[in-house]
């Protein structure tokens, strides 16, 4: 137990230094308060700057995965490459190839992969479902 005021008052549960010195017996001056400047214009202060720098970061990741290529015909495409062809979302590619809409093959503990001509062939066959043939 704390023998005097002044011990106990150091382990209060008061709010950080202003509290360890009143305590103490010292007077603390308040912090000065900066105005706030507003920027005009779209895109202004700290919420508009944050979110334009995330959506400009979310484009290029865009177009750096629009830019990639899709892998050789000759080797199997994982998930991502086969959303790319499909143009489709990896969620999207993942449960058309659940309920065997899509062609894939299941490879013990590699998960899902494509052939790339049965891809096409598929993507054949949905078009000229689409016009009536």
């Amino acid at each position: 137990m704390a023998e005097s005021d002044n011990e106990q008052g150091a382990f209060a549960w008061g709010t950080g230094a202003a509290a360890e010195t009143a305590a103490a017996g010292r007077q603390v001056a308040p912090a000065p308060v900066r105005p706030r400047v507003r920027e005009a214009g779209p895109g202004a202060g700290v919420r508009g700057r944050a979110r334009s720098s995330v959506a400009t970061t979310d484009m290029a990741r865009r177009q750096l995965r629009a830019d990639e290529s899709l892998p050789p015909d000759n080797e199997l495409w994982d998930v991502r490459a086969a959303a790319r062809f499909l143009k489709r979302s990896v969620s999207w590619v993942y449960h058309k190839a659940e309920d065997g809409t899509l062609p894939a093959k299941r490879l013990g503990g590699w998960g899902v992969r494509f052939v790339a001509a049965e891809l096409r062939a598929w993507v054949e066959r949905q078009d000229v479902r689409s016009r009536g043939g």
